[in-house]
C-alpha cells in the first residue's frame, strides 16, 4: 500500500516544536546580549576606560540632579577641578604602563578622602574633578581642597621610582557661582586656570565664594583651628636698631597666610583665636619657635641680642603660663634677660592686681617686659611704678605725625618728646615704632630715643634674612677691631 506524500510522515514537521523553542531561547539570548552591549556602551559613554571613574557627562548629571536637590533643601553645592600640574611632560619620561598606573594610584588615594555622597570623576587626561552634593559650610570645599592638595603632594612609587605631583584646584559653588552643570563646571575650571597660571601647587576660589559676608566668624575658627594643627603659621622678624643701625634686637610677629585667602591680617585672626581659646596654642608655638632661633642668633653677635614677643591679655591669665615661659626658655637655652614680653596698657588696666602678679613672678625668672604702643589708650601711669616695666614703645601714629603733611594738623614731636623723658626718668629704654623716613629717624635720634623699629631700618622678614644680616654685622664689627694692614696710618 502507497502512502499518499501528504500523508508520509515528516521529519520536519516532527522536530518543529524543538526548533522553535531553540530559536525562541536564542532570540531572548541575542536580544540579552543586545541589552548588555547596550549597557556596557552607555557604561563607557560615562565611565572613564582607565580609571573607572564617572567622566564628565555622568558628573554633568548627578551635578545637575545635586543642584534640584539642593534648591529644595537650601544647601550648597561644590564643584572642586582638579588640574594636575605639568603632568604632560612626566608622563613622556615615563612607560605608558607606569603613566597609567600613576593615574590609577591618583585615583583610589582621592577616592580615599570623599564622603560616599562624593564624586570623582576624570574628565580630562590629567583633570579631575569632585563634587560635593551636600555642603552645609561654606567653607567645607575649601578645607576639601586642601587635604586633596596635599594628597597630591605625597610621593608616588612607580616601581623603583619616586614621582611627585602638585595640583592647581579650582572651587566652584552654587548657587553663587551658578545654578546648573555647566556654569559650575565652567567657574570651577577657570578657578584652576587661574591657580595654575600663577605657578600651581595651590587653591583658587571664583569671587563670590569668598565674598567678605561670607568669612563669618566660625568659619575663620575652623580654618585658624586648622592653621595651627598644619603649621601654616609663619613668624617673621623686624629688626630693632641703635642710632647707627646696628641690630640689638627683633620683634617676633605672627603671620598668617592661608593657602586660599591669602594674608589675613593679624587683626582679623588674633581677636578669634583669644576668643576660642586657640591662643593658647597658637602662643606657646611662637613662643617656643621665636626663642629656638634667638638662641641661634646670639651666636652670631658680640652684645646679647633682644627678643620681643607679643603676649595676649588671654595667655597672661592661663595659670601655667608663668611654667610655659621658664620650660621654654630652658628647652631653647636663650637666656632669660635675652626675652622682652611685649603687654598692652589695655591688659594692665583691666587686670591690675593679677597682672602684678604674674609679671613679678616672670621677673623672677630674668624675664622682661615692654609696654607696645604706649599712650594710645586711656591709661593711668600709676602702673609704671608698680611693675616692674623696662621699655616704652612709641606708638607709629605718633612717629608718622611727627612732621604732618596736611596743613593745620599739629604735630605729634611734643608728645614722642614727654615719652621719651618719661621713659629716661623712670630708667626705661624707650624704641619708636613705624620709623619709615629719614627725617623720622634724625628727628628721634636728637630727641634722645634708644631704638628704632620701621621699613625705613628693615621689613618683618624670615629668619634666614636677618641671619645674614647679623652674620654680615658680625663681620663688620670683627673687621674694625683688627689692626689696618701695614703701610696704612691709624
Amino acid at each position: 500500500m502507497t502512502l499518499n506524500p501528504s500523508e508520509q510522515p515528516s521529519e520536519a514537521s516532527a522536530s518543529s516544536p524543538l526548533e522553535a523553542a531553540a530559536l525562541i531561547e536564542q532570540l531572548g539570548q541575542a536580544r540579552a546580549e543586545v541589552s548588555r552591549l547596550r549597557a556596557q556602551l552607555e557604561l563607557m559613554r560615562e565611565q572613564d576606560p582607565l580609571t573607572g571613574l564617572p567622566n564628565r557627562i555622568r558628573l554633568a548629571d548627578r551635578t545637575g540632579q545635586a543642584v534640584l536637590m539642593a534648591r529644595r533643601l537650601g544647601s550648597l553645592v561644590a564643584i572642586l577641578f582638579i588640574d594636575l600640574d605639568r603632568f604632560k611632560g612626566l608622563a613622556q619620561s615615563l612607560p605608558f604602563a607606569a603613566a597609567d598606573d600613576l593615574l590609577l594610584q591618583l585615583a583610589r588615594r582621592l577616592t580615599a578622602l570623599l564622603a560616599p555622597c562624593d564624586t570623582l570623576a576624570r574628565v580630562g587626561t590629567d583633570q579631575f574633578a569632585v563634587l560635593l552634593p551636600e555642603v552645609s559650610d561654606p567653607f567645607a570645599p575649601i578645607r576639601t581642597a586642601q587635604s586633596l592638595l596635599d594628597a597630591v603632594r605625597i610621593p608616588f612609587r612607580l616601581g623603583l621610582r619616586e614621582v611627585r605631583l602638585t595640583a592647581s584646584i579650582g572651587i566652584s559653588v552654587s548657587p553663587q557661582d551658578g545654578d546648573d552643570a555647566t556654569s559650575l563646571q565652567k567657574e570651577a575650571e577657570n578657578a584652576a586656570a587661574r591657580a595654575k597660571g600663577a605657578g600651581g601647587d595651590a587653591i583658587q576660589c571664583t569671587t563670590l565664594t569668598l565674598s567678605e559676608a561670607a568669612f563669618e566668624r566660625q568659619q575663620m575658627e575652623a580654618l585658624l583651628g586648622e592653621a595651627v594643627r598644619r603649621q601654616q603659621l609663619q613668624i617673621l622678624y623686624q629688626p630693632q636698631c641703635a642710632a647707627d643701625g646696628s641690630i640689638f634686637g627683633m620683634e617676633a610677629l605672627l603671620r598668617w597666610n592661608h593657602p586660599v585667602l591669602g594674608p589675613v591680617p593679624p587683626a582679623k585672626f588674633v581677636p578669634v583665636a583669644e576668643e576660642t581659646q586657640i591662643i593658647h596654642a597658637m602662643g606657646e608655638w611662637t613662643l617656643a619657635a621665636a626663642c629656638r632661633q634667638a638662641a641661634i642668633w646670639q651666636l652670631l653677635s658680640p652684645r646679647p641680642l633682644r627678643l620681643a614677643v607679643n603676649v595676649s591679655p588671654v595667655q597672661l591669665q592661663h595659670p601655667q603660663w608663668v611654667d610655659l615661659v621658664a620650660r621654654t626658655l630652658r628647652e631653647a637655652r636663650l637666656p632669660p634677660a635675652c626675652l622682652e614680653l611685649e603687654i598692652t596698657e589695655g591688659l594692665l588696666l583691666k587686670n591690675p592686681r593679677s597682672s602684678q602678679i604674674m609679671l613679678t613672678e616672670l621677673r623672677g625668672l630674668g624675664v622682661r617686659f615692654g609696654i607696645d604702643d604706649f599712650g594710645t589708650g586711656y591709661s593711668s601711669l600709676g602702673y609704671l611704678q608698680r611693675l616692674p616695666i623696662d621699655s616704652l614703645k612709641i606708638d607709629q601714629v605718633f612717629v608718622r605725625g611727627m612732621f604732618p603733611s596736611q596743613p593745620g594738623v599739629v604735630s605729634s614731636i611734643p608728645i614722642v618728646q614727654t615719652i621719651i623723658a618719661l621713659a629716661r626718668n623712670m630708667d626705661m629704654r624707650v624704641v619708636a615704632e613705624g620709623v619709615e623716613s629719614e627725617d623720622q629717624l634724625e628727628a628721634l635720634v636728637r630727641l634722645g630715643c634708644d631704638g628704632f623699629q620701621g621699613f625705613l631700618l628693615g621689613r618683618p622678614m624670615a629668619a634666614e634674612e636677618l641671619g645674614r644680616r647679623l652674620e654680615l654685622q658680625a663681620d663688620s664689627a670683627f673687621d674694625a677691631l683688627l689692626p689696618p694692614p701695614l703701610g696704612i696710618a691709624n
